[in-house]
């Protein structure tokens, strides 16, 4: 009995010592953590002129300053917090998505505002908080990486490229949207998002893919729930200096949203390319049946930089069919791409367009960049509904860019 009570307090004792030392060592991790966290810092200003055949040319000055950190690891967990600030330098001549001001100035899509623009943990593949999402080429699910202001999400998410070789799977469960043109009737969205992507990448000449990505929206206005769901599969790929990537996906109703918010429709995407030394020619040709919808995709990088067909397409559906030149010469890249555009139903000429870019990466933290994009309307009445109107349209960009 003696030896038994002697035992405990011995153990009591050693544990209480251990206790002791723990927190410490605990308060001692957490500090290196916070120690070794990375800090990031850009600046992007830009001057945008839009010329559009209805209103009065905008012209816009804004900057755009992101600071965020990220702390080291504790106990396989990060914390993540990012502020972004979007300013206007003195030209108000332009309009915001949707209009709040200057309506008669034609739109450039960057409100001002200042905003904690990511900000969660993260460990062992998860995330969880306000972050940015991005599948694939983001033409379903993105961040709208093009505008000052980021899409961002609030979100659990998941990403894993271990569990099986070859394999990487990403999924997601998104409660919230901050889209990148917030105004005072919407400035968040609550939605209902369910989001998973597969892609496995053994073979040699083929990374095959499938995902789904299913929302419901439950903050819209007096019209009611809409809802949607992309279910599909990509392919890419290369053989040699031959390029192909291949789409295909079906939307349909998701959830408890009205079947006529989300009609049924198709989606194709069938690319092909032939790299020659430091220049890459490109072909594709795109199809969005009538209906189909990508109201959270990165949609600038789709369809013509001028955004003619961004956010409202046509009616009667679309038909992207454009040719591409890339080029990298040394710190040197650009781009050069033609579209001819017509309606999914019925075939009607839309229009043609015309974009050019060219970057300089001047240092490793400073980039150049002018960039051009010029819309012309073919037929005026090929498309019906309030909400497009096929008119010329014309945008130039020049733009200068930190990173540290």
């Amino acid at each position: 009995m003696k030896r038994s009570v002697l035992v405990a307090s011995m153990l009591m004792a050693g544990a209480g010592a251990g206790a002791a030392q723990a927190a410490p060592m605990e308060v001692a991790l957490l500090q290196e953590a916070i120690i070794s966290g990375k800090t990031n810092f850009e600046l992007r200003l830009r001057g945008e002129w839009v010329d559009d055949t209805l209103r009065e040319e905008a012209f816009a000055q804004t900057l755009r300053a992101v600071l965020g950190y990220k702390t080291g690891d504790y106990h396989g967990f990060k914390a993540f917090v990012e502020f972004e600030n979007i300013s206007n330098l003195g030209r108000d001549e332009y309009r915001t998505t949707p209009p709040t001001a200057n309506t008669q100035y034609a739109q450039v899509a960057d409100p001002k505002i200042s905003q904690v623009n990511q900000a969660g943990l993260e460990g062992y593949g998860f995330k969880a908080g306000r972050q940015k999402l991005i599948y694939d080429n983001a033409r379903f699910i993105g961040d709208v990486g093009w505008r000052q202001n980021d899409q961002t999400f609030d979100a659990i998410s998941y990403t894993n490229t271990t569990l099986v070789p070859d394999l990487s799977l990403s999924a997601a469960y998104a409660f919230r949207v901050f889209p990148f043109n917030p105004n005072a009737t919407t400035p968040v969205r609550d939605i209902e998002g369910s989001f998973a992507n597969v892609k496995y990448s053994h073979f040699p000449y083929a990374k095959p893919g499938l995902f789904f990505y299913g929302v419901r929206e439950t903050s819209t206005p007096a019209a009611g729930l809409t809802s949607w769901q992309h279910l599909g599969t990509r392919i890419d790929g290369a053989i040699g200096n031959f390029l192909y990537e291949v789409s295909y996906a079906q939307q349909d109703d998701y959830g408890r949203g009205t079947t006529t918010a989300s009609p049924e429709a198709d989606y194709t995407d069938v690319q092909i390319g032939y790299k020659i030394g430091p220049v890459t020619i490109k072909a594709q040709q795109e199809t969005l049946e009538k209906g189909f919808k990508t109201p959270l995709a990165t949609n600038h990088a789709f369809n013509g930089w001028s955004d003619r067909f961004t956010p409202n397409k046509p009616t009667n559906g679309l038909v992207d069919t454009n040719l591409k030149i890339l080029a990298k010469f040394g710190d040197v890249s650009m781009t050069l791409a033609g579209y001819s555009f017509e309606t999914e139903a019925g075939g009607a000429d839309l229009g043609k367009e015309v974009d050019f870019l060219v970057s300089w990466a001047y240092t490793k933290n400073i980039t150049l960049l002018a960039k051009y994009a010029k819309y012309e309307a073919e037929d005026r009445v090929a498309i019906t509904g309030a909400s497009f109107n096929n008119t010329d349209l014309e945008k130039a960009w020049l733009q200068a860019s930190f990173k540290f």
